[in-house]
């Protein structure tokens, strides 16, 4: 049966930072797992209608580390 899955690329901080996260809620998981979550987890914070401010600081900080990793 052929792997169908994508191959999702990030630079080593967010990777690592992804890898922390994983640890932390769900140690043996994969990083599928922790995809799915964090998937969810927005998912249900979209619905409640996250503040303007917040999905700023959110993008701001999300732009920073990946922009750690590609220095």
């Amino acid at each position: 049966m052929a792997d169908t899955r994508k191959n999702i690329k990030a630079v080593p901080n967010v990777k690592a930072e992804l890898q922390a996260i994983l640890n932390e809620i769900a140690p043996g998981k994969t990083e599928s797992f922790v995809l799915a979550y964090l998937t969810a987890m927005f998912q249900d914070q979209k619905a409640k209608r996250i503040k303007l401010s917040d999905h700023q600081a959110y993008m701001k900080i999300a732009e920073e580390m990946n922009n750690q990793g590609s220095i």
